[in-house]
C-alpha cells in the first residue's frame, strides 16, 4: 500500500491573524515592513522584512520578481517580458520585474 503525503498551504502568523498562503496574492515589502494584500481585499501590515517571508513560502512556490515584491504563482493573471517587464495579478495589480530577474522568470 502506497501512501502518498500532500502538502497543503503553509499557515503564516501576523500577530494575532493566522494566514494561509494559498489566501496571500502578493507581499510588498516597504523598509523593514511587509505589507501582504489577501485574495479577499484585506491588507495587513507586519513588521518582519520581505526576506523573512520570501524564506518561509519558498516551498509554497512564492516568486520574486523584484526586490520589493513577493508572488503567489496562483495570482498572476499574465506576465509581459516584452514592453513593459510587468506582471498582472488576478485583482488588476501591477508589479514590475526587476532587470536581473527576467531571464530567472522567463525559465
Amino acid at each position: 500500500m502506497e501512501m502518498k503525503l500532500t502538502k497543503g498551504p503553509s499557515t503564516i502568523s501576523l500577530g494575532a491573524t493566522n494566514v494561509l498562503s494559498s489566501d496571500i496574492l502578493f507581499i510588498r515589502g516597504e523598509g523593514n515592513y511587509s505589507n501582504f494584500f489577501l485574495k479577499d481585499g484585506r491588507k495587513i501590515l507586519s513588521c518582519r522584512t520581505l526576506k523573512h517571508f520570501a524564506t518561509l513560502l519558498a516551498d509554497d512556490g512564492f516568486i520574486r520578481p523584484s526586490k520589493s515584491a513577493l508572488i503567489n504563482p496562483s495570482a498572476i493573471a499574465h506576465i509581459d517580458f516584452k514592453s513593459q517587464k510587468s506582471i498582472r495579478l488576478v485583482n488588476e495589480e501591477v508589479i514590475s520585474i526587476s532587470r536581473r530577474q527576467v531571464r530567472p522568470l522567463k525559465e
